[in-house]
């Protein structure tokens, strides 16, 4: 059996397409997604649209992430405070452009779950772990270990951290797949991975295509995402240039300096002068037409 491991696309369809015609030639059966599906490219319903082909094409497994627990929560009205602005204006264009369908299919998705295959080992699936869609598992990380060692079967599949990586420890195995849409590393470059049974155990590929980046920077540059959201596309423009997460830099740095400044810091909101300043600190491009 083959199965191709999906992970953080975050509506790049672009690299999607890539990706799919990639498993399409290398006998693909199953195709696993680890969820973060949409937001931060302004493609929602494409990239919705390809997985929904893919789920009729395939036999298709999800968990919920991150960013589809954040669509649920705004509209079961846990989460008021999302305007257009550098910090949450992307998710609020997102979410302006999903449907009430979109919506119930992320319900539907469970936040981790475990696969059992007859005559092979089981596989611990999750976005960031089997705690939270939002923790990060790095390699040699005490709460990877512990996870690891705490799981029924071999194989642990998690994303989130748009790394690709496989780590070891003990007898116990984490593959992390790495993003599709927004992918640290290589620049310009779709990851996921290959999981392939042979009689030994799970056979591991890890794979690093190209896409046509500047395809989905004609999306960007053409939309109103570069208005709405402000510095965070054009964030996410440069790391899919650079190979670097440059959001989250760009947003510590805006933190520090409002802080230095002593401005009182409200759920994360950070007046957008500070995003300014520090997107021509660290050298993120302004991208406009």
């Amino acid at each position: 059996m083959r199965i191709a491991v999906f992970s953080d696309i975050h509506s790049n369809y672009v690299a999607l397409d890539a990706c799919i015609d990639y498993i399409r030639q290398h006998k693909v059966e199953q195709i696993i997604f680890l969820g973060d599906n949409i937001s931060d490219c302004p493609t929602p319903q494409l990239t919705l649209s390809r997985i929904r082909e893919l789920n009729q094409d395939y036999k298709t497994i999800h968990v919920r992430g991150n960013r589809e627990e954040y669509f649920i929560d705004y509209e079961d009205g846990k989460s008021n405070d999302w305007t257009y602005s550098s910090y949450k204006g992307s998710l609020l264009y997102t979410y302006e452009q999903l449907k009430h369908e979109d919506i119930r299919e992320f319900r539907q998705m469970e936040n981790h779950k475990v696969i059992q295959f007859e005559g092979m080992d089981g596989l611990k699936l999750v976005h960031g772990s089997p705690h939270s869609s939002r923790e990060l598992l790095h390699a040699g990380g005490d709460n990877t270990n512990t996870y690891l060692q705490q799981m029924p079967v071999n194989v642990m599949l998690s994303g989130h951290t748009h790394r690709q990586f496989t780590y070891r420890y003990k007898d116990k195995l984490l593959v992390n797949p790495g993003s599709i849409g927004v992918a640290i590393g290589k620049p310009r470059s779709a990851n996921f991975a290959m999981l392939e049974w042979k009689k030994d155990g799970w056979n591991v590929e890890l794979v690093t295509i190209p896409f046509d980046y500047e395809k989905l920077k004609k999306h960007f540059l053409s939309s109103s995402l570069m208005e709405k959201a402000m510095w965070w596309p054009r964030c996410i423009l440069q790391s899919m240039e650079t190979g670097v997460n440059v959001g989250p830099l760009c947003a510590k740095k805006a933190f520090d300096l409002a802080k230095a400044d002593e401005i009182e810091i409200v759920d994360g909101t950070i007046p957008e002068k500070y995003w300014d300043r520090a997107a021509e600190l660290i050298g993120v491009k302004k991208f406009s037409l």
